[in-house]
C-alpha cells in the first residue's frame, strides 16, 4: 500500500499563506513542526493575528513576550504586511510593548490595525503621534486607545476605522473627518464624551453608534448628529440621551435598534411622551428614507405613547424591518406603524427576544371582525393595515409559543390585497418534533383564510 499523499502541502504557497491568515499567529508558528516546507513559510505571512484573552496576569505577560520576539523575527524577512491584529486584556504596565509593536506596524506599511484592548481597570493606551500621520493604512479598529492632545492627524488612505471603549471630545471627530479624505466607515462602538458628530465636510457614507457608555454626568444630555453624506445610519445599543438629527438629507437606509432608558428606573410620569417626541422628531428627518429599521423599543415606545398624532412623517417608506417579538405589549406600536406607512411594500419581521419575559397570549384583544367563509372571524388587526404590502418576510418564527403569532400572520394575508409572497423562516435549533408540529398548525391555520390576493404564496424555511 503506497503512503498517502500531503494534499494539503501540495497547494501553491499563495494558497497556503491565505489559509495561515485566519490563524492566530501562534497556531501559525506550530505549523513548522509539519516539515520542511512549513518550517519558513510563517515568516512570509502578510496577515498576523495575536490573540489571548486569559486575564491572570502571568499569562499575559507570557503572550507579551511571545508578540515581542515574533516580531523581532519578522522584522527582516518581510517587507510590508496586509494586517497586525493584536487582541488582549491591557495593562498600562504594557504601554511601551504595545508602542513598539505598533512602529512595526507603521515600518512595515501595515494597511489593516487593529488594536483591542479590553480590561477592566479602565487602562487605555495613548495612541503615538507617529500612527496619526500614516499614508498606509485602509482599515482601523481601536478599542480602549486613547487619542491623547491630538492637534491633527492625517490618514489619505484610511477607508474605515472603528473606535471603541474610549472617551474622546467633539474636536477629535472633526479633526478625524478633516484628515481622512477616503473615510467612508466610521463606527463608534461604547464611547463616550462626546455630544456632537459632526461629519460635515467629510466623505463619511456609513456611520454607526453602537451605544454611548453611561456615565451619570451625561445623562440626560443631547447627542446631535450632522451627517450629510450618510446614506447608511445605524443606532444601536443603550444610547441615554436624548438624540437630534440634522442635515441628514442623503440618507437612504436608517436602523435604529437603540434602547434608552427603563421605564421602570424612571421617575418620569410622561417617559413616553418624551420618547415619543424623540423618536417623531427623529423620523421626521427622514420623510424621504424608503428602507427603515427599527428595534424592540422602539416599536414598544409608540404602542405606549399617548398620543394622537400619526407617523406621517416616513411617508417614503417602502421596505421595514421590525426586530421585535409578536406580543400583546408590542402589537399596538405596530398596528400604528403599518396603518400609517401608506408605501409599504416589504415587510420584514425579526424575532427578537423581548425586554421582558415573554407573555402567553392566547386569546388576544380584538381589533375587528372579518367574514371568512360565511363565519365571523376574530382579528388582531384593523381594517387599513398593510393594504399595499407585497412582500412579507418572516425570520426566528417559533409558532408553538403564542397563538398571536399566528393570527398576526393570517391576518396579514387577509386584508393585504397585494401580497405577493409570505415567507416564514423556522428559528434553528427547534426540536424537529416541535417543529414539525408547528409548520402543520400554521399551515392548516393560513390555508383555511380567504385570502382577498389569489395569487399569495406562504414558503416556509427550515
Amino acid at each position: 500500500m503506497g503512503v498517502a499523499s500531503d494534499r494539503l502541502s501540495s497547494l501553491p504557497d499563495s494558497v497556503l499563506l491565505h489559509i495561515l491568515s485566519f490563524l492566530p499567529f501562534d497556531d501559525v508558528v506550530r505549523t513548522t513542526r509539519l516539515c520542511h516546507q512549513w518550517r519558513i513559510l510563517w515568516s512570509f505571512s502578510s496577515t498576523l493575528n495575536f490573540i489571548h484573552r486569559s486575564k491572570d496576569l502571568f499569562s499575559v505577560r507570557k503572550f507579551v513576550s511571545f508578540v515581542d520576539k515574533s516580531l523581532i523575527n519578522l522584522h527582516g524577512n518581510c517587507n510590508s504586511l496586509l494586517k497586525l491584529h493584536v487582541e488582549f486584556p491591557f495593562k498600562r504596565c504594557f504601554t511601551s510593548d504595545v508602542t513598539v509593536w505598533v512602529l512595526f506596524a507603521i515600518t512595515h506599511q501595515v494597511k489593516e490595525l487593529n488594536l483591542v484592548l479590553s480590561n477592566d481597570d479602565g487602562d487605555c493606551y495613548n495612541l503615538p503621534k507617529r500612527l496619526l500621520f500614516n499614508s498606509y493604512l485602509e482599515k482601523a479598529n481601536w478599542v480602549s486607545c486613547r487619542f491623547y492632545k491630538v492637534q491633527a492627524v492625517r490618514w489619505d488612505s484610511l477607508r474605515e476605522l472603528r473606535i471603541g471603549s474610549t472617551e474622546f471630545g467633539d474636536d477629535i471627530v472633526r479633526k478625524i473627518v478633516a484628515g481622512s479624505p477616503c473615510l467612508d466607515l466610521l463606527e463608534l462602538d461604547n464611547c463616550w464624551g462626546f455630544r456632537c458628530l459632526d461629519l460635515f465636510g467629510g466623505k463619511v457614507s456609513k456611520l454607526v453608534v453602537n451605544g454611548y457608555k453611561e456615565v451619570k454626568k451625561f445623562l440626560d444630555l443631547e447627542l446631535e448628529i450632522k451627517a450629510p453624506c450618510v446614506k447608511v445610519l445605524e443606532l444601536k445599543g443603550c444610547i441615554r440621551m436624548n438624540i437630534k438629527l440634522k442635515n441628514v438629507r442623503n440618507c437612504v437606509s436608517v436602523k435604529f435598534d437603540f434602547h434608552s432608558k427603563n421605564p421602570k428606573d424612571d421617575e418620569c410620569d410622561n417617559f413616553y411622551e418624551q420618547q415619543g417626541d424623540m423618536l417623531m422628531a427623529m423620523f421626521g428627518s427622514f420623510s424621504h428614507v424608503k428602507d427603515v429599521m427599527l428595534g424592540t423599543w422602539c416599536i414598544e415606545v409608540m404602542a405606549f405613547w399617548d398620543s394622537p398624532w400619526v407617523l406621517f412623517t416616513m411617508i417614503s417608506c417602502e421596505c421595514l424591518t421590525l426586530h421585535t417579538p409578536i406580543q400583546k405589549r408590542y402589537l399596538p406600536g405596530i398596528i400604528r406603524l403599518l396603518k400609517n406607512l401608506l408605501k409599504l411594500q416589504t415587510l420584514i419581521i425579526h424575532m427578537a427576544l423581548p425586554y421582558f419575559e415573554f407573555e402567553a397570549c392566547l386569546i388576544p384583544v380584538v381589533n375587528d371582525v372579518y367574514s371568512v367563509e360565511g363565519k365571523l372571524q376574530l382579528s388582531v388587526l384593523p381594517r387599513g393595515c398593510g393594504h399595499q404590502l407585497e412582500k412579507i418576510r418572516v425570520c426566528g418564527f417559533e409558532g408553538t409559543q403564542s397563538g398571536l403569532e399566528v393570527l398576526f400572520l393570517r391576518d396579514l394575508l387577509l386584508i393585504s390585497a397585494n401580497i405577493e409572497m409570505m415567507v416564514i423562516e423556522w428559528r434553528s435549533g427547534l426540536q424537529n418534533s416541535i417543529r414539525d408540529a408547528s409548520v402543520e398548525f400554521v399551515a392548516k391555520t393560513l390555508s383555511n383564510v380567504c385570502k382577498r390576493s389569489k395569487k399569495a404564496v406562504v414558503l416556509f424555511k427550515m
